[in-house]
C-alpha cells in the first residue's frame, strides 16, 4: 500500500464523527496494538502493522478502526474475500460511522465481475449520511460505469485483434500509433529504459509489399534526450505534430505542441505552435484534420474547462495563425478526464478516451460525430471488450473508416503495451474516406516540383483541399470525399499552371485516385488548356463553375505582369466550318471579356477561334469529341 494512501487514511480515521461506535470505550490493549500498527504503518511496515491489527481486534472485535485498516491492507494486497469480511463486520458495528466503505466493497466486487452486488454497494454508499458532494459524483459515475459494463459484458461487440507483430512491437513499450491516409507510413512511441534513465523517442515504419518493415529511430531534430510523445502524423505524412514537455532546448514550460515538416526523408527542426494553442499549461496529444484546417488537442486549463482534462479545437486562420481554441462542451468533456483526440480524414467522426463518461471504470474509448447542424452529437462507448477494466486510449482509423491501430496491454499488465490492429464493427466505423496521390515534375527533365495544389468542389465552387508537393520528391497526398465533380488546379511561379476536371461520382472508394502532371516553363508558344472552362452546348455564355478558374488565369496573369498570351477557342467537327469558327471565336472572346472586366490590360490578350481545325483527339468517339471541345491560352511574349 502506498504511504500516502496509510497517511490519509490515518487522517480519515482521526476526523470521521462518531456514531454507535465510541473510540472511547475501546479495550487499552486494543488501542495499545491500533497505536502500535500506526507507528508501523507511517514507516511503510505493513505486515508487522497487519499482525497488531489482528491482536487488536482479538481484543477487541468491535475495534471499528482496526477493522477498517485490516480491510484496506488485504484490499491492496488482492486478499479481496478477506477485505470484504473485515469491513462488513465494521458496518455492522456502526454503519454510520464505517459506511464509507461500501464503495470499496463496491470496488472489489465489480473487479471480480460481480456487478449487481457492486450495484447494491455503492447504493448503500449513497444513502449514507454526510457525503461530500466530491465523493457523491465519484460514487455516481462508478455506479453508471457498473450499470454499463453489466450491460456491455452480457453484449459483447464484434472484436477481433491482431499484434502488429516483431517489426512494431518490441520487449518495450510502444504505443500513440498514427498512420498516414494511404496507410503505408506508421510512426509511434516507443520507452527506452524505465525511471530517471528511461526516454520515450518516435519509431517510423513504412509498409513495403503488404509487410511493415522493422521500425527505426527517427532520430535528430525530433527525437532528443528528453521525452516526445502524444504525436499525430498528417494525412500525407508531411507533417508531426507532437508534445514537448518542460525542454529547456525549446524553452518550453509545462507541456506545449510543436510541429516539424518533413522534406523527403529530413524532418526540419520543431516549432512551437503559437501562444493561443501553447498557455503554459498542458497542452498535448494533437490531432490534425486531413483537410489542414484544425487541430484537435486535450489540455489542462486551471481556469477554465469542466474539470480533469478536456477536449479543445483550434481553426487555421487564412494568416497562417491558430485561432482560440474552443471547448468541445458539455456533450464530450465530463468532470472527469477527456484524452487522445483523433479526427477521422472524414471530418465527421472524432474518437477520443475518457474516464468520465459511462464505461468500463477507467479509460474507454468513444465515437461521437457530427450532426447536420454542425455540432457534435452523444458520444458511443466501443463496448466490451475492445474496452475493458484497463486503461484503452490512442485509438486512429484508416481512412477506409474501419481499420483502426491502437495500443493495449490485451492483458499482459499495463505497462507491457503493443501496438494492435482491428476491424472496427459497422455501428463504430468512420465514413469511407478517398485519397488522391501523385507526383508533380517538370515536363522536360522530370525534376520534382514543389506545386502548389487547390482542388476545388465543382458544385460548390469552395476549395476542398489545398497542398503542397514535396520538394525533394514531388509527390503529394491528401483525402477527398468521394461522390464529386472536382476542380484540378496545381501551379508554381515558374511553370505554367495546370487544370483538369474529374468526376469521382463512380470512383471506386476503395482504390486510390492517381494523378501525376508534368509542368510546363513559361516558354513562348507553350499553351495551356483550360479545362475548368465550361460553355453550354453550342453557346458561347460561361458557365459559373468557370469563375473559379478564370480567377486562377486572372491571378496568373496578375503574377506574372509581363506575359502576354492569345485565348483560343476550339470546337469538335459537329457542326459546319462556318458555325464552328463562329462557335469558338465567341467562346475565346468570352473568356478574353471576363479577363478585361478583371483587370488585365487588353493589349497583353488576344484571342482567336480555330473551329475544329486543331484537334487533340479522334472525333469519332464522345470522348474525342469532348476532348477537342476546349479553351486554352498561348504564351506569345513573357
Amino acid at each position: 500500500m502506498h504511504k500516502l494512501t496509510f497517511l490519509a487514511l490515518l487522517l480519515l480515521i482521526s476526523l470521521t464523527s462518531f456514531g454507535q461506535y465510541d473510540k472511547t470505550k475501546v479495550n487499552k490493549k486494543a488501542m495499545n496494538a491500533f497505536t502500535d500498527a500506526q507507528q508501523k504503518m507511517a514507516l511503510m511496515q505493513v505486515d508487522e502493522a497487519r499482525k497488531d491489527l489482528e491482536k487488536a481486534i482479538l481484543f477487541d472485535p468491535k475495534f471499528c478502526d482496526a477493522l477498517i485498516l485490516l480491510g484496506d491492507i488485504c484490499r491492496d494486497k488482492k486478499e479481496n474475500d478477506k477485505a470484504i469480511s473485515y469491513y462488513e463486520k465494521a458496518i455492522a458495528v456502526d454503519e454510520t460511522y464505517a459506511g464509507r466503505k461500501y464503495r470499496s466493497i463496491a470496488t472489489i466486487k465489480a473487479n471480480q465481475g460481480k456487478l449487481a452486488e457492486a450495484q447494491t454497494a455503492l447504493n448503500q454508499f449513497l444513502q449514507q449520511p454526510k457525503i461530500s458532494s466530491q465523493e457523491l459524483n465519484l460514487a455516481k459515475r462508478e455506479l453508471a460505469n457498473y450499470q454499463f459494463m453489466e450491460q456491455a459484458m452480457q453484449q459483447q461487440v464484434p472484436f477481433v485483434y491482431q499484434n502488429l507483430g516483431d517489426s512494431i512491437n518490441s520487449p518495450n513499450r510502444d504505443y500513440s500509433p498514427s498512420i498516414t491516409a494511404d496507410g503505408e507510413t506508421l510512426i509511434f512511441n516507443r520507452q527506452l529504459g524505465e525511471g530517471p534513465k528511461g526516454n520515450e523517442d518516435f519509431y517510423i515504419s513504412k509498409k513495403i509489399n503488404g509487410r511493415w518493415s522493422p521500425a527505426k529511430n527517427m532520430g535528430a531534430p525530433i527525437n532528443t534526450d528528453n521525452n516526445e510523445g502524444a504525436q499525430c502524423l498528417s494525412a500525407d505524412g508531411n507533417y508531426i505534430f507532437y508534445t514537448i514537455c518542460n525542454n529547456k532546448r525549446y524553452m518550453s514550460s509545462g507541456c506545449d505542441i510543436y510541429l516539424s515538416r518533413r522534406v523527403g526523408d529530413t524532418w526540419m527542426d520543431p516549432k512551437p505552435l503559437d501562444e493561443n494553442i501553447n498557455t503554459g499549461e498542458w497542452e498535448s496529444q494533437p490531432s490534425y484534420s486531413a483537410d489542414g484546417n484544425y487541430l484537435f488537442f486535450a489540455a489542462h486549463h486551471s481556469r477554465e474547462g469542466y474539470g480533469g482534462t478536456d477536449l479543445y479545437m483550434s481553426t487555421l486562420g487564412a494568416d497562417g495563425h491558430w485561432s482560440k481554441p474552443e471547448n468541445l462542451g458539455a456533450a464530450i468533456n465530463t468532470s472527469g478526464d477527456e484524452q487522445s483526440p483523433f479526427i477521422h480524414p472524414d471530418g465527421q467522426t472524432l474518437y477520443f478516451a475518457s474516464n468520465g463518461l459511462p464505461g468500463m471504470g477507467k479509460m474507454d474509448l468513444f465515437v461521437v460525430r457530427k450532426t447536420k447542424d454542425g455540432k457534435w452529437g452523444t458520444p458511443k462507448n466501443l463496448g466490451y471488450p475492445i474496452n475493458t477494466t484497463e486503461n484503452e486510449t490512442n485509438l486512429v482509423v484508416a481512412a477506409d473508416g474501419k481499420t483502426a491501430f491502437f495500443a493495449s496491454s490485451m492483458g499482459k499488465g499495463g505497462n507491457n503495451l503493443d501496438i494492435y490492429t482491428f476491424q472496427l464493427y459497422p455501428e463504430i466505423q468512420a465514413q469511407h474516406v478517398l485519397y488522391m496521390k501523385g507526383v508533380i515534375t517538370d515536363a522536360k527533365n522530370s525534376n520534382p516540383v514543389a506545386a502548389y495544389i487547390q482542388l476545388i468542389d465543382l458544385e460548390t465552387g469552395e476549395i476542398a483541399m489545398e497542398t503542397m508537393s514535396d520538394k525533394a520528391d514531388g509527390h503529394y497526398l491528401f483525402c477527398i470525399p468521394p461522390g464529386k465533380n472536382y476542380a484540378l488546379n496545381v501551379s508554381h511561379p515558374n511553370y505554367l499552371f495546370y487544370s483538369e476536371n474529374f468526376s469521382l461520382k463512380n470512383h471506386p472508394v476503395d482504390h486510390p485516385y492517381v494523378k501525376d502532371v508534368a509542368m510546363q516553363k513559361m516558354d513562348v508558344g507553350q499553351t495551356v488548356v483550360l479545362n475548368n472552362v465550361f460553355f453550354e452546348s453550342d453557346r458561347f455564355d460561361l458557365e459559373p463553375e468557370s469563375k473559379v478558374e478564370l480567377n486562377k488565369l486572372v491571378q496568373f496573369l496578375k503574377d506574372n505582369p509581363t506575359l502576354h498570351i492569345e485565348l483560343g477557342g476550339h470546337t469538335d467537327n459537329s457542326g459546319t466550318k462556318e458555325q464552328n469558327q463562329t462557335l469558338s471565336t465567341n467562346r475565346a472572346k468570352a473568356v478574353y471579356t471576363y479577363l478585361v472586366s478583371k483587370g488585365i490590360a487588353t493589349e497583353r490578350l488576344s484571342y482567336k477561334g480555330y473551329a475544329d481545325s486543331k484537334p487533340l483527339a479522334s472525333n469519332d468517339t464522345p470522348e474525342g469529341k469532348a476532348k477537342n471541345r476546349r479553351t486554352e491560352f498561348k504564351v506569345t511574349q513573357k
